[in-house]
Formats: C-alpha cells, structure tokens, sequence
C-alpha cells in the first residue's frame, strides 16, 4: 500500500504542475484574444480549457482506480467520477474534492463536452470568458483539494 500511495501523491503532484501550465497559457492567450480579436486565441484558450479539465479528471481516475479500486463507467462516468470523489470512503480515503470545488470544475466538465460535440465556430466568447473569469478561483480549490490528498498519501504512507 505504501508504494502506491507515494507513486499517486506524486502522480497528483506531477499532473498539478502540468496544469500550472495550462492556467498561464490560458492567462496569455485570453489577453492576446482581447487585444486583437483573433479567433486563432480564442480557440487555443477553448483547446487549454478543455486540457484543464482534463488535467483534472486524470488525476481523479487515477485514484478512483488505484486508491478506491472502483472507475465509474457507462455513459455518465464524468459525472459519477466528480460525484465518487467529492464523497469520503469510510476507512479509505476522505473526499478529494469539497462540493464547492466540485461544482466548479462541472462547470469546466459540461464546457469540454460542449467544445468536443460541437464546431468551435458555434462558441460564444462571452461563455469562454466567463469560464477565464472562473478559472483562477476553480484552480486554487481544485489545487489545495488536491494537494491536501497528496499529503494525506503520504502521511498514511509511513516508513516500514
């Protein structure tokens, strides 16, 4: 159990430093979006906004499969997977996510199926950015959620 538990708080840690990149490219891109009005910027904040979910939901499922020994399937399996990690596993693991966070990152879910079913002509840019306006708060809870089951892996991972 040990080393599983310290090859998925790494796991976590590395993921997280890979969506610090994401949230600046976004930062960047969005700002040249509106500073010149070039679709070719808004299109690459949908695509990093896509990623940061994405980013995300990796590391929840690698848990759900590593930790709880239990991956949602079937055709709302995105869904189930934020719900089976916003809940504590008695004897297990506490909950990953705090429902706040939780709702936020739904938000980020609902937007990347959006974007994958739909042409990304068909976006509107005020829905983008009120996503980019969300996005620093989602991060930073999403990030000490996280970060904190990273921790408590470690703790309960003791030298033997």
């Amino acid at each position: 159990m040990r080393e599983k538990a310290l090859k998925e708080a790494r796991r976590i840690h590395d993921e997280l430093s890979q969506i610090d990149t994401i949230v600046s490219h976004v930062k960047r891109d969005w700002n040249e979006f509106v500073r010149t009005a070039d679709d070719a910027y808004l299109k690459a904040v949908e695509y990093d906004l896509q990623g940061f979910y994405t980013g995300f939901e990796r590391i929840l499922e690698s848990v759900a499969d590593t930790i709880d020994d239990h991956l949602p399937a079937g055709e709302n399996w995105h869904k189930d997977l934020l719900d089976q990690m916003s809940k504590e596993i008695q004897g297990v693991r506490p909950a990953l996510l705090s429902d706040h966070t939780k709702k936020l990152l739904d938000e980020f879910m609902r937007f990347r199926h959006r974007v994958r079913n739909i042409y990304s002509f068909n976006l509107i840019p005020e829905r983008v950015e009120k996503l980019v306006g969300n996005l620093p708060g989602a991060y930073e809870l999403a990030r000490k959620d996280l970060s904190a089951f990273a921790q408590f892996l470690e703790q309960v991972s003791p030298e033997t």
